[in-house]
């Protein structure tokens, strides 16, 4: 008896492990850059109209949907201030007034996700820019000694491909 429920609980457990893995996260930074990169064309759009607040702050939590834990939180601040200011009445002095609090308050955690929106994406996410181009390979140019038949020593660029300098070598 002990046996059978054992294995069936063994059965289960695998069965959750298996559906967990097939479902995959979709908390990593390469989905949310890709996520990013479908929002991207509207978040750096000006804020007019109550119906585009309300569409940026559905941009910022389908964003939310895929943050890592390394800025989870501080894009739920930003995201919830978004949210405070979609709903403000401008007319309703009280109300700016907790918004500009708000804004004031979640400062550093929107610095945060700029932060690493830009080191790990690449796009400055208060503008919508791309910041930083593909990273490319550098070719280095290290300079060789040759000797002339006048024993004279000059020095030739190289091309090469490594960080490591290249050795003199010498022709007859």
């Amino acid at each position: 008896m002990c046996t059978r429920v054992i294995k069936g609980l063994a059965g289960i457990a695998s069965l959750i492990l298996i559906a967990s893995a097939c479902g995959g996260s979709q908390h990593t930074s390469s989905s949310f850059c890709a996520q990013l990169g479908k929002e991207i064309p509207f978040i750096g759009q000006r804020v007019t109209t109550k119906t585009q607040a309300t569409e940026m702050v559905d941009r910022y939590k389908r964003l939310l949907r895929r943050a890592p834990l390394t800025i989870e939180g501080d894009l739920a601040i930003v995201t919830d201030v978004l949210v405070m200011a979609s709903k403000v009445n401008p007319q309703n002095e009280d109300q700016v007034q907790e918004l500009a609090n708000a804004s004031y308050a979640s400062k550093q955690s929107a610095d945060n996700v700029r932060e690493w929106v830009m080191s790990t994406c690449a796009v400055d996410i208060s503008t919508g820019l791309t910041i930083a181009p593909p990273r490319v390979a550098t070719t280095t140019v290290a300079p060789t000694s040759t000797t002339t038949p006048s024993s004279k020593a000059t020095t030739q660029p190289t091309a090469t491909t490594s960080s490591a300098p290249a050795t003199p070598s010498s022709q007859p």
